[in-house]
């Protein structure tokens, strides 16, 4: 997947650092992940734009609305490991004859 990077025009050249724990670290990096950016346009993106006039409190709410269907899906997805292991188990594949 590609990033989109800085055209050469409006390069970058001051550093700016924050002090996170692993998890939030690896929280940022899944985000900005899934939004197909790197972490430092990923952080940009959310720090400078001021969204459209939607309140910071907005943003935070719906932030938590999808890590509670995030949490919901990998809940989901477990159980549907779990159900598919029990019937692997519990019935040979058709495939293995004895």
């Amino acid at each position: 997947m590609a990033l989109p990077t800085t055209p050469p025009s409006q390069a970058r050249t001051t550093r700016v650092s924050a002090l996170v724990s692993e998890e939030e670290s690896s929280t940022i990096t899944a985000k900005a992940s899934a939004a197909g950016l790197s972490v430092s346009a990923y952080l940009r993106l959310r720090a400078l734009d001021d969204n459209s006039g939607v309140p910071a409190h907005a943003l935070a709410q719906v932030d938590r609305l999808i890590a509670g269907m995030e949490a919901d899906l990998d809940a989901a997805m477990a159980a549907l490991d779990a159900t598919l292991h029990r019937l692997d188990i519990a019935q040979p594949a058709p495939w293995d004859v004895a």
